[in-house]
């Protein structure tokens, strides 16, 4: 298994393509914030067509309450360092290969530290994913990252995002969590 750097247009257009195709139960390529993408290769031939992409991001805010307890701080020592800490925000596959999902996590443990350290001049403590859409995180475990806990959950059709709205949608927006929608979470420190 290869990662490749994305740096072009085509190699981003490959991502968004990959991610819309094949990304199991959050298909979309938009983000925000610092952002950091792979292709997957299965060989070390370039030349041949990607088989999957990982990326990572700009963490997530508010953190989770059993992100911060892992972590051993609270929001505002989270707040401090957040720049420290980047979300897998996408792992995602075109076809299953064996031992592939550890071998790609174990590259971006290696890469990841490097390139953010490159692009955004900040060091790179831990990585922080999140799991849903009724997956357990096997790949995760297999590297071994640890399952620190669980989001609080919001009800899928009243969702909101720090990310996605602005202040005043997430005060119309704003439900109390409810348990559906759980999402695992799952750290490793770089």
């Amino acid at each position: 298994m290869i990662l490749e750097l994305v740096k072009t247009q085509i190699q981003k257009n490959i991502v968004k393509d990959i991610i819309t195709k094949h990304h199991s139960y959050v298909p979309t390529y938009k983000s925000v914030g610092r952002r950091i993408d792979w292709l997957i290769y299965e060989n070390s031939e370039f030349m041949s067509k990607p088989v999957g992409m990982i990326g990572i991001g700009s963490s997530v805010y508010p953190p989770p309450k059993d992100l911060l307890n892992y972590i051993g701080t609270d929001k505002y020592g989270y707040k401090d360092n957040f720049n420290s800490y980047a979300n897998n925000w996408r792992f995602c596959m075109t076809k299953s290969i064996p031992n592939g999902g550890s071998q790609i996590l174990k590259q971006l443990r290696h890469h990841a530290p490097i390139e953010w350290k490159k692009k955004y001049k900040n060091f790179l403590t831990h990585l922080i994913t999140f799991v849903g859409g009724g997956n357990n995180g096997a790949v995760y475990k297999s590297d071994n990252w640890d399952m620190v806990g669980e989001t609080a959950g919001l009800p899928k059709h009243k969702s909101s995002s720090m990310k996605w709205n602005d202040k005043k949608e997430l005060k119309e927006l704003f439900v109390k969590p409810t348990g559906e929608n759980k999402k695992l979470i799952f750290v490793k420190k770089i």
